[in-house]
Formats: C-alpha cells, sequence, structure tokens
C-alpha cells in the first residue's frame, strides 16, 4: 500500500512542476514588463523575453515588412491588376458625380473644403499680376526683332488692305468739315491769322479779292483738291510706306514713347475686370457642368485615374523609400503597449497555451511514475 501512495505522490508532484514549469514559461514571455531589483541587484530573467527583446523584435519586424511582405513589387502588381483599377475608377467617378451634382458654389465648396476666403480678390488679383508679367516677358523677348516678325502676318497684310478705307475717310471727314459752318469758320480764322503778320501781303490780297472774302474764295478750292484722286493716291502712298517703315522698325524702337509699363499693368488690370470670375464663383457647380458632365465622368476621369495610378506606380519605389515603412513599424512596434500585446497573442492561442501547460503537466507525472517504478527496483 505504501508504494501505491509513493508512486502517486511522485506522478502528482511531477505533474505540478512539470505544468507549473510551463506556465512560468509562459508568463516569462511577457512578464515582467520592467528589469526588477533587489537592493542593487538584478533579479534574473527580469524583464520578460518580449519586453528585453522589444526594441531588436520591432527593427526585425520593420525589416521583415518592408523587404518581405509590403514590397514595391507586391505593390505594384495590385495596382496594376485590371480589377482594382476599375474598382478604383469606379469610386473616383462616383465621388465626380457626387461633386457635379452639388448645389454649392464654387466659392463656398473653396472656402468649406480647403479654407479659402475671399477667393474672387484672390483669382482677379492672380490672374492680373499673370497677364502683366506675360505681357512683359513677350515685350522683352521680342525687342530686337521687326514689328512685321512679331504681329501676325495675316494681321499686317489686314492693316495694308485697309489702307485705302482709311484714306478714303480721312479725306471724307476733311471734307463734311470744310463744308460745315464750323469748318468755315475755323479755315477763316486760319488765314487771317497766317496774315495778320504779313503787312503790305494783307493789302495786296485785299485788294486783289476785292469784298470776297479769302475763306470763301480757298474753301472750294480745297474741297475740290481734297476730292481729286491723285490727292487720294498721295496720301495712299504716303500711308502706305509710313506703314512699311514702322513695320520695318525694331519693337523697342517703334513703341519707345510709349510708357510699356503703364500700358501692361492697365490693359492686365481692364481684362481682369472683364472676365466674369465673380459670376462663376456664384454659380452652383451643377449649373457649370451640365453641359461637361458626361464627358468629365466617362472620358476624361477614367483617364485621369490611369494616368494617376501609372505615375503611382512609376514612382512607388521612391515613395517607399521615403516613407521609411521600416522606421514605422519599428516605432509603432515600440509604442505598442506590452499589455495589449500580451492579452492579444493570449487570446489568439489561448487553447494552444494550455494545451502546453497541461502537456508539462503530463510529462510531469510520466516522470514522476517513471522515478516511482524507478525507486521500487532499486
Amino acid at each position: 500500500m505504501d508504494m501505491w501512495i509513493t508512486i502517486i505522490i511522485m506522478v502528482v508532484v511531477g505533474a505540478l512542476i512539470g505544468g507549473l514549469t510551463n506556465l512560468i514559461a509562459i508568463k516569462m514571455l511577457f512578464r515582467p514588463f520592467n528589469t526588477l531589483y533587489i537592493g542593487k541587484f538584478r533579479i534574473p530573467f527580469t524583464p520578460g523575453l518580449i519586453p528585453k527583446r522589444r526594441k531588436q523584435l520591432a527593427v526585425q519586424l520593420g525589416e521583415t515588412v518592408t523587404n518581405h511582405l509590403l514590397t514595391a513589387e507586391g505593390v505594384q502588381a495590385k495596382i496594376n491588376d485590371s480589377g482594382f483599377r476599375t474598382e478604383m475608377t469606379e469610386l473616383v467617378q462616383g465621388e465626380v458625380k457626387r461633386f457635379l451634382k452639388s448645389d454649392m458654389t464654387i466659392s463656398e465648396l473653396l472656402q468649406k473644403d480647403f479654407g479659402v476666403a475671399d477667393i474672387q480678390s484672390r483669382i482677379q488679383t492672380t490672374t492680373e499680376a499673370w497677364l502683366a508679367n506675360r505681357m512683359k516677358l513677350m515685350l522683352e523677348e521680342s525687342n530686337g526683332k521687326e514689328m512685321k516678325d512679331i504681329l501676325p502676318e495675316k494681321f499686317v497684310a489686314a492693316g495694308e488692305d485697309k489702307l485705302p478705307e482709311v484714306v478714303d475717310w480721312l479725306l471724307n471727314k476733311g471734307i463734311l468739315y470744310l463744308e460745315s459752318d464750323e469748318g468755315r469758320k475755323s479755315l477763316a480764322n486760319g488765314i487771317d491769322a497766317f496774315l495778320m503778320d504779313k503787312g503790305m501781303l494783307v493789302n495786296m490780297v485785299s485788294m486783289f479779292f476785292g469784298n470776297v472774302s479769302i475763306a470763301e474764295k480757298v474753301q472750294p478750292e480745297l474741297i475740290k483738291f481734297m476730292k481729286h484722286e491723285n490727292t487720294r493716291e498721295t496720301m495712299l502712298q504716303l500711308l502706305q510706306q509710313e506703314y512699311r517703315n514702322f513695320m520695318d522698325k525694331k519693337m523697342d524702337e517703334a513703341l519707345g514713347l510709349l510708357d510699356l509699363p503703364e500700358i501692361t499693368a492697365g490693359l492686365a488690370k481692364e481684362i481682369t475686370a472683364r472676365l466674369p470670375i465673380e459670376e462663376y464663383l456664384n454659380t452652383p457647380v451643377h449649373s457649370l457642368a451640365g453641359t461637361v458632365e458626361g464627358w468629365i465622368v466617362d472620358d476624361l476621369t477614367p483617364k485621369a485615374v490611369a494616368a494617376g495610378l501609372d505615375l503611382f506606380v512609376a514612382k512607388l519605389e521612391v515613395l517607399l523609400e521615403k516613407m521609411h515603412l521600416a522606421k514605422i513599424v519599428e516605432e509603432q512596434v515600440e509604442a505598442f503597449s506590452l499589455e495589449r500585446l500580451e492579452e492579444i497573442i493570449i487570446a489568439i492561442a489561448k487553447s494552444e497555451l494550455k494545451m502546453i501547460t497541461w502537456l508539462g503537466a503530463l510529462l510531469g507525472g510520466v516522470i514522476g511514475l517513471l522515478q516511482g517504478i524507478l525507486v521500487l527496483f532499486l
């Protein structure tokens, strides 16, 4: 009877030792979380294995993720997958449709989503400065070139073709002016002012014309002169010559008397003021996009998504390198709570850990049984 009691005791003690040993080993993976001391002496096996190797574990996980899990080749293969691209295109198309059907105005959207206030003033100021700068650069680049080389060829030819009309217009205006009361008075005043300082010449002319006004004699002759075909041809030739001389001049020479900075600034301001910026900013998005919604959603968006994904794939290696994923993983692992990590692992492997504990108890019991049997034969 004593023999069996001894064997049972040894089996129970062995099982307790085996099970308790495995349980302690499991707990020592995580606990204690910090190093423990007795006075100045550090208690062995503190902290636990995972807390002690936390830094090395974080570095190793970071390298594993970047070298084997989240690689550029793997991400590129996923992005180039036709199914993924279709899903992304449909997703973006849905967002674009939602945006294009919005009742909000451009101004409200910019202020709400991007925090941009006083957008109209900013656009006008930016546009005006851009136009003025572009015109300034254009003029600077054109210095030293002849006017006929700067202006469009059709414009230069059209200008010369219009010269006969200009001559006719000038002559007709001149004739109408001379025939008017105002023109006759101006002519008379001009003749009187011319002869006033001539002394004896005035008396001789007066004797020759008698009581008839000199202006009345000169006016019909001037009108006849202006109506004569030779006058028209002479003026046309003069204008053509001056026009061609102007076109042959260098731009800085032709426009040298003008205040170009002031002119370009004024033109930019006038053009900007005439742009319907306020009207477009205060128009609902759905009103602006009504006629182009189909083109934007069905044609432009798929092309934009494809181009964006292609660019992303082309720059992916550089992007991943710049992101320093290994460092991010390392920092996240180091910052992760050990208590929470212990809970996660135990929750996932709870049954397996229990089996390890019971296996230790079983092995301990078997060893105790073998020891008891061995004692009986000694």
